[in-house]
Order: C-alpha cells, then structure tokens, then sequence
C-alpha cells in the first residue's frame, strides 16, 4: 500500500512539471527569432510576460516584456529598459544565452459599460482579487483642469514603460478626452485620481480564473 502511495507521489509531481513546462519556454540565445515571436504572440493576447534572460557573462536578468522589434527583446527591470539580443548581439544591452519565457493563466476579456466617478474609484472597480496584470482600452472623458504635465507623466508611462498606449484628443481648460491602448489600470488610478470620468471600453485580464462580475467577450489561452 505504501509502495502504490510512493508511485502515485511521483506520478502527480510528474503532471505537475509537465503543466508548469507548458508556462515556461527556454530558448537558447540562437533561438532568437523564435523566442521574440512567442513572447510578442502572448503579449498582444493580453498576458503578462516575464523573461528571465542569462548572458553569455554568466548574468541572469528579470523584467517584464516590453515590447519586440525583429529579433530584439525590450524588458523593463526595476523601471530601467533594457534591450536582448542573441549572443553576438552588437547593439543590445544584453547578449543572450538562454531565454526563458514565463506567463500564467489566460486571458479574460470584458466588456466595460459606461461608468462615471472619481478616477480612482471608477478604474478600482475593474481590479479583480487576483490576476497577473489588468490593462484597459477606452475613451476615457476627464472633467477638470488636468494639466499636459500630468496627461504627459500618464501617456510616458503607458508608451514607453509598458505594452500599452495612450492618445491625447483633445485637452482644454474644462477637461480632456483621452483612448487608452491596452494601458494598466494602475496608472490610471493613480494620475485620474480626483478626476471626475467617464469611460466605457475593454477589459483585458490576466489571471486563473474568471473574477470580474462583467459581460464575458472571450476567454484567450497563449
């Protein structure tokens, strides 16, 4: 009996490995391309993507996914972007001699009907209790004074430390109108903040399991 618990042990932590394999891609530093191609392919569905990167100097890096451009990797570590190559990389930051490529889940997509408040509470609403990143496309109405200061530290952020994007319509002395590009709902909680807004868009979710009471568009495995 003891024996038969041992082998089903195994078996299980087995399963497991095989499960956890499937959410972790390893790329030699040759396999540039290919390993580029799939970290973007998940990036655009929606999911979260971390890339631990060891260099040919005996270095190992973590960062989150940027963006890809050809065979170039850009990761954000710390708020600092660095960009990957493979291991003759001559322009990169870092020459890569194993990738490996890390995400969780799948992605929800939701409808966001209309909602009006305060920034902070509006876009609060669409945080769920768990997830592995939330980013929001929409038109986004600000009433009030938003300064280009504060609409440019948002649209920095959303462009350039992120996969995301935010496109400034119009901005006067009464308010602004604003779409965001798959943009994570935390910077629009915190530079909305005190803004009274109305929005309506999409709701990209990262996470385990379906966790927001909205309507359901389509659930995205990688």
């Amino acid at each position: 009996m003891k024996h038969k618990k041992t082998i089903a042990l195994i078996i299980m932590i087995a399963v497991a490995g095989t499960v956890l394999n499937l959410k972790v891609q390893h790329y030699q530093g040759g396999e540039i391309y290919e390993s580029a191609n799939k970290a973007y392919g998940l990036l655009v569905r929606g999911f979260n993507v971390t890339v631990i990167v060891e260099t040919v100097d005996g270095k190992t890096i973590e960062g989150t996914l940027l963006s890809v451009r050809g065979s170039t990797i850009s990761i954000v570590v710390n708020g600092t972007t660095y960009t990957v190559g493979g291991p003759e990389a001559t322009k990169e930051d870092l020459k890569a001699k194993l990738i490996k490529i890390i995400y969780h889940g799948k992605v929800y997509l939701y409808e966001v009907s209309p909602m009006e408040g305060k920034g902070s509470e509006v876009f609060a609403k669409l945080l769920p209790d768990q997830y592995y990143s939330v980013r929001y496309s929409g038109k986004i109405y600000i009433e009030g004074g938003i300064t280009p200061i504060e609409l440019g530290k948002l649209k920095y952020l959303a462009d350039y430390k992120t996969y995301g994007s935010i496109t400034i319509n119009h901005l006067g002395p009464n308010g602004a109108i604003i779409t965001a590009n798959m943009v994570p709902v935390q910077y629009l909680i915190k530079y909305l903040d005190n803004y009274t807004v109305y929005t309506y868009g999409l709701l990209y979710v990262n996470s385990n399991e379906r966790n927001l009471p909205l309507k359901l568009i389509e659930v995205r495995g990688p």
